[in-house]
């Protein structure tokens, strides 16, 4: 009976200690997904990560939890969102990056925007160039140009926005289809020759994808969102793109 006693006391002082230790156990890292050019022969992170992981560190730190960046090729982060292997994306919407995933609040402003060379008119309209080849990327949607040109939509897709840029540059066709943010990046820093003309196609708001088997939740994300935005550090994330 003595014995039974110092087994049953022990077994006492010993269960506080075990709700302590799960009580200060470390909270799980969220595992950012951002893009990498997946271009044969390029393994260069996309100059987007700079504005990508300042992101995610910001997010996490409204969390309260580490984050770890996974750079992928765009055509493997859906897979890997449904597949749980990762926890967000950000940047993107549900008629761009489709898949069972769910959705933050948008709150990241893009345009797309139609790139047209000096060697033919300005586009008043999109469509001016329908049954014209126009330079796209490989697995991207295209929601706007697609519904308003229908089969007068003719792509000519490339692994990466970089190697469209090279084809329009030697003349493979005269326009192509981008973001406004990324055509002022290649102005910028010269890869992009003056002398072109633009047409902005549609402005949105873009917002996060989430792995429904992930550790995140909409909420939560939702109120670390607001955070950032109310404290003035998404105008300043933004100027990283």
């Amino acid at each position: 009976m003595t014995t039974l006693i110092r087994i049953l006391a022990a077994a006492m002082l010993a269960a506080p200690s075990a709700t302590v230790v799960a009580a200060t156990a470390a909270p799980a890292t969220i595992r950012y997904i951002h893009k990498v050019e997946d271009a044969p022969g390029e393994t260069v992170v996309s100059r987007r990560s700079g504005f990508q992981e300042a992101l995610g560190a910001a997010l996490a730190r409204q969390l309260k939890r580490p984050v770890r960046f996974m750079p992928l090729p765009r055509k493997r982060m859906m897979g890997a969102l449904e597949a749980a292997e990762g926890d967000i994306v950000c940047g993107y919407s549900p008629a761009w990056f489709k898949g069972k995933v769910d959705w933050t609040l948008p709150f990241i402003p893009t345009s797309e925007v139609l790139i047209a060379s000096r060697r033919v008119p300005p586009p008043a309209t999109l469509e001016d160039i329908r049954g014209k080849t126009v330079g796209t990327v490989l697995g991207f949607q295209y929601p706007q140009v697609q519904g308003r040109l229908g089969d007068g939509f003719v792509r000519d897709d490339a692994p990466s926005l970089e190697l469209t840029l090279r084809k329009w540059q030697g003349g493979r066709f005269d326009y192509f289809l981008a973001t406004g943010v990324t055509v002022e990046r290649q102005f910028a820093s010269g890869e992009l020759d003056a002398g072109f003309s633009q047409l902005v196609i549609s402005e949105e708001r873009t917002g996060c994808a989430l792995a429904r088997k992930g550790t995140l939740r909409v909420a939560d994300v939702n109120a670390a969102i607001d955070a950032i935005e109310k404290s003035g550090e998404l105008t300043r994330l933004l100027r990283l793109r």
